[in-house]
């Protein structure tokens, strides 16, 4: 299980900002002590329990939903009212492994098909291709086929064939097949390399006129290419790199996108031929004995794709581009095994042709949170966390005065530009 739950004020104004983000990213990236209230159980079934052995057959049945709230307090009897509980399936799935052969497993169902993290940012990077299907692994090989599609009006996904503006009975829907492949080679001490390779697929879905002309969505396709190192500094300490280059339908890297979501506008011919995208990532931990652990990242997403089809002059230039990062460090000085004081920084920043005119926007964030651990431990990773957190956040002009941040759009009188944001917080997170 992993949650959070907590408490917020804003000392100028007094608004609600409970959940809301002071980044200018769209995401966490930038600092998620802000972030709103989250459960997320998972419950593992064994049908054939494993045992010590890592060689011993087993087979697991694994579901997880999560719980949030968009705009409300998240438990109790009064707190939702007006403000649903959303309650999501977000794993189901078999795996069995060592059956067959040993080290093989395979998996079927919908999972979070994805590896590492950067937990003081809430992004899972590189490879996050969290989805429906099945994949087989064997050693250091993993194989995998995942679909993805769009419930809503997409239409990247879906042909309003009578033109209503709704997708319904006798319109067209599509589906994306995502093929991946993965290899990590391991070296020694601890050291790693890992290469990621992506195949999109989305057929062709056209309806025939009685005339016999044809129409709907042409077929498309993307690929993606990704390197990942890992470095063990020993005593806990690490330090990941990684790019991973999306072309085409597969694009997808604006505010984390998974590669999934395809950046700009399609072309006349309704593909993403000109769209690309690109994330860099580097995370370090380094623990100073069992006094002091630093943790730091570096995260860097950029995009490119074309702008309104029916503004594309006919040398295909009218290409739009978007870029957001973020940079940010968490110190944790342990005083006891038990009481701990975390203190961030971050900056981060968008850059898009709908922002402030295309005008970089950016947040400085300054936080401090003294930090009860009740069980005890010298490392960045024990939980559960009981914190007090105060973040001063600092917008330069574009984002003042784009509001770009959802707690400025929050505290923000008929428009007016908020260069300072104050957040008082207390929260508890556990995970186990």
């Amino acid at each position: 299980m992993y949650g959070r739950m907590g408490a917020a004020w804003d000392p100028s104004s007094g608004r609600y900002i409970q959940g809301q983000r002071m980044n200018v990213t769209g995401s966490a990236i930038g600092g998620r002590l802000e972030e709103g209230d989250y459960l997320e159980p998972a419950i593992k079934l064994h049908l054939l329990a494993p045992s010590t052995d890592t060689s011993a057959p087993y087979v697991d049945f694994v579901i997880t939903p999560s719980m949030y709230t968009q705009n409300g307090l998240f438990a109790g009897a009064l707190s939702n009212n007006g403000d649903p509980l959303v309650i999501a399936l977000f794993q189901a799935y078999m795996e069995a492994g060592n059956i067959l052969l040993p080290n093989l497993r395979v998996w079927g169902g919908a999972r979070f098909y994805r590896g590492t993290d950067v937990h003081i940012a809430d992004i899972f990077y590189f490879n996050n291709l969290s989805g429906q299907g099945g994949g087989v692994m064997y050693g250091p090989l993993d194989l995998a086929i995942i679909m993805q599609s769009a419930n809503s009006t997409s239409g990247q996904y879906n042909f309003d064939v009578n033109g209503d503006g709704r997708i319904g009975a006798g319109d067209i829907r599509r589906q994306r097949t995502v093929f991946v492949a993965q290899y990590v080679h391991k070296l020694e001490a601890g050291h790693s390399f890992h290469g990621l390779a992506e195949l999109h697929l989305l057929p062709a879905a056209k309806v025939r006129e009685a005339n016999g002309t044809e129409r709907g969505l042409n077929a498309d396709m993307g690929w993606v290419l990704g390197a990942k190192a890992h470095f063990d500094l020993g005593n806990g300490s690490f330090n990941d790199m990684s790019i991973r280059y999306g072309s085409r339908a597969a694009s997808g890297a604006r505010g984390n996108a998974q590669t999934f979501f395809s950046f700009g506008q399609p072309n006349a011919q309704g593909v993403y031929d000109d769209s690309a995208g690109i994330q860099a990532v580097d995370h370090f931990l380094y623990n100073f004995g069992n006094v002091f652990s630093l943790n730091a990242y570096a995260i860097l997403h950029w995009n490119q794709g074309l702008q309104n089809v029916s503004n594309v002059p006919a040398d295909g230039t009218a290409v739009s581009s978007s870029m957001d990062f973020g940079v940010g460090a968490r110190g944790e000085y342990y005083f006891t095994d038990h009481l701990h004081l975390i203190g961030e920084v971050h900056y981060n920043g968008v850059k898009q042709a709908d922002t402030a005119n295309g005008d970089l926007a950016t947040a400085l964030k300054l936080t401090i949170a003294p930090t009860f651990v009740p069980l005890g431990g010298r490392t960045m990773w024990a939980r559960p966390h009981f914190r007090i957190f105060y973040t001063a956040a600092f917008y330069n002009e574009a984002a003042a005065i784009g509001l770009v941040s959802p707690y400025q759009q929050a505290v923000s009188d008929n428009g007016r530009p908020v260069k300072v944001g104050h957040y008082l917080g207390t929260r508890v997170e556990w995970w186990f």
